[in-house]
């Protein structure tokens, strides 16, 4: 009995939108330090709350951007055979191969504050490597298909 469990492929949608905006406003804050970015709204980082608001943004940035990869990943695709099994398969092995070598060569060659701004990166780069690398695998795919005919 081979179960798959895979999400539906409605969760693919609600992944999209979880992720793209959560992705761009990690990516403001990265560029700030993580200090809530400036462009929010004035009351979230002027006064005595201005450190536990850049915290709380900084958590669901992170939070938003990990579901959002998690169900684009793993939910079906509309025709889910072997072969679109297959292609995750090898997408997850490739991006494990890489995150394992990015972490390995992150931890000899950064240090301190740098070694911790990695490390919170990493922590999304497995999926967001396996997106990537199962989104060209099925475009390639897709690509071939109609000349084989």
């Amino acid at each position: 009995m081979n179960k798959n469990l895979l999400l539906p492929h409605a969760f693919k949608k609600i992944g999209w939108v979880l992720f793209l905006p959560t992705l761009l406003l990690g990516l403001l804050m990265a560029v700030d330090g993580f200090n809530g970015f400036n462009g929010f709204p004035s009351f979230l980082r002027t006064g005595p709350y201005s450190e536990s608001a850049a915290r709380i943004w900084n958590n669901i940035v992170l939070v938003g951007i990990l579901l959002g990869v998690l169900f684009i990943c793993c939910s079906r695709e509309r025709v889910e055979d072997e072969l679109i099994g297959r292609i995750r398969l090898n997408a997850l092995l490739a991006a494990l191969y890489l995150t394992t070598g990015i972490a390995v060569v992150s931890a000899l060659l950064l240090y301190d504050v740098a070694y911790l701004y990695f490390m919170i990166f990493n922590l999304a780069l497995l999926p967001v490597l396996f997106l990537l690398i199962e989104r060209v695998m099925l475009w390639r795919l897709r690509k071939e298909v109609p000349h084989e005919e």
